[in-house]
């Protein structure tokens, strides 16, 4: 078993150095500065790496290498955009990075209802209300029948 943390980027108020001091082995990272559909090089590939490995850490999981919108939907530049994602997985396999997570959620990405929860010991986490979630869905999102999935009690919640 390998000890991992998620690491944002060399803008991370959290550095490499503090994240080995406290036992951590492997990085869980992406190329953030890279928008989305564009090839990850392999010199980029290779400097991250190198960046991280400097610190005496491994760069054990890419999170995520992003899948374009218009790959999700079929867009007219989907090909293309799937042929710069098989050469940044390429390019991530010849560097030995070879554990990626695939994210194909369309639109949203990812939610969480909060960033910074906080919690009686002082602490904070991300955190899913699914009352928020069902307001953003029902309200903001506005999708068709979203109210037919969720319990009368979040409904009550949500209004």
């Amino acid at each position: 078993m390998e000890k991992t943390w998620r690491w944002f980027g060399k803008k991370d108020k959290i550095t490499l150095e503090t994240l080995r001091q406290i036992g951590v082995e492997g990085i869980v990272s992406a190329l953030h500065d890279i928008p989305n559909g564009q090839v990850w090089s392999l010199e980029a590939v290779n400097d991250y790496k190198n960046y991280i490995e400097s610190y005496g850490l491994r760069w054990s999981v890419v999170e995520s290498l992003p899948v374009s919108e218009a790959i999700k939907y079929g867009g007219g530049d989907r090909d293309f955009l799937i042929e710069n994602y098989i050469t940044s997985l390429e390019n991530l396999g010849k560097a030995g990075v070879t554990t990626v997570c695939y994210n194909f959620m369309p639109v949203l990405d990812w939610a969480r209802t909060d960033l910074f929860h906080a919690w009686e010991d002082g602490s904070s986490s991300l955190y899913f209300d699914k009352a928020k979630f069902a307001y953003f869905e029902i309200h903001i999102l506005k999708r068709k029948g979203a109210e037919n999935d969720y319990t009368q009690e979040i409904l009550q919640k949500v209004e």
